[in-house]
């Protein structure tokens, strides 16, 4: 039995070398992922003093090999509520969207409807609520660049007319014809696909930082769980362009060709706009379970385990 460079006894058992070893390395907070119990001190041969779960499982669910690499946030809380701003602010738009559309539908069907004249105001508050988010995810750590930044800049920049076209399209053109949704209408069908081309590049500029957000998870990153894709909420969002599109072509031929093209365009905005609400509403559920992970970072090995340099001062010091 020899003794340690900071004067503890060591066996000549490797095995049991190696365990001593790992035991006075782990010296960082670690809390159990079973019942939150502080395994500070423990081997990671053992298990939890309070479940019995093994330490072992709690670091391979809790730590983040690579939360060292991840450049820190400069406002953790305030990019974590800009990005959940970003993407609620934009879903009660939708929203305010589908509840004119079901107040077109009763009308229609009933002959009788309610006044709608507050709801494209609150839509548009949503939109200046996803614009403040928004500005929040330009620059949210020091290893954005330059061109990278002024990129989301621009694509922020983007909210203003969508805000413009936005209250054209569900206030101006509400009031002057309650039930546009199910009547041809060029202006309308020509104004929502500059809606769309507007959203996508709010999404083009925005889409790398939220990305990068969301991969500061390691339950994402490692595939754990699924990730909702911007890409293919645009493409929803697309298909409904495409029925608009369909819709202004039907305006240029006889009743019959017509027809069919407006039944075919009426299916295909309503396909299109369903996917596209799903799928923001899962992008809502994603940046609400990110708030904890970005306000507060992932675990690395280093905030657990003494380093070597660590060690060396601490063996200096005695």
């Amino acid at each position: 039995m020899d003794l340690t460079p900071d004067g503890e006894t060591q066996s000549d058992d490797p095995a049991t070398n190696g365990e001593a070893v790992i035991a006075r390395q782990l010296t960082g907070e670690l809390y159990c992922i079973g019942c939150g119990y502080n395994l500070r001190g423990l081997s990671i041969r053992s298990n939890c003093s309070e479940c019995g779960i093994p330490v072992r499982a709690t670091i391979l669910g809790i730590v983040d090999p690579h939360a060292d690499e991840l450049s820190p946030l400069i406002a953790p809380r305030l990019t974590a509520i800009g990005l959940n701003a970003w993407s609620f602010g934009a879903m009660v738009a939708v929203a305010m969207i589908w509840v004119l559309r079901i107040s077109d539908l009763i009308e229609n069907v009933t002959g009788s409807g309610w006044s709608m004249a507050v709801i494209p105001w609150i839509g548009i508050g949503g939109l200046g609520v996803s614009m403040l988010g928004g500005l929040t995810m330009i620059r949210p750590h020091r290893m954005v660049g330059r061109l990278e930044a002024v990129r989301s800049a621009m694509s922020v920049s983007l909210y203003g007319p969508l805000i413009f076209v936005y209250l054209t399209l569900y206030h101006q053109e509400q009031s002057a014809n309650p039930s546009q949704f199910f009547q041809l209408s060029l202006n309308g069908a020509a104004l929502r696909v500059v809606m769309f081309l507007l959203i996508a590049g709010i999404i083009w500029g925005l889409r790398p930082q939220a990305v990068g957000l969301a991969i500061r998870s390691v339950v994402v990153r490692t595939g754990r769980v699924d990730r909702q894709s911007l890409i293919a909420v645009l493409t929803a969002l697309g298909i409904a362009a495409v029925g608009d599109v369909v819709m202004i072509a039907s305006l240029f031929f006889g009743p019959g060709v017509g027809d069919v093209l407006t039944v075919i365009s009426f299916v295909v905005i309503v396909l299109g706009s369903v996917l596209f609400s799903v799928g923001l509403i899962n992008i809502c559920i994603d940046t609400a379970r990110l708030y904890p992970i970005l306000v507060r970072p992932g675990v690395g090995l280093g905030d657990i385990f003494e380093t070597n340099q660590q060690k060396s001062r601490r063996i200096e010091k005695q």
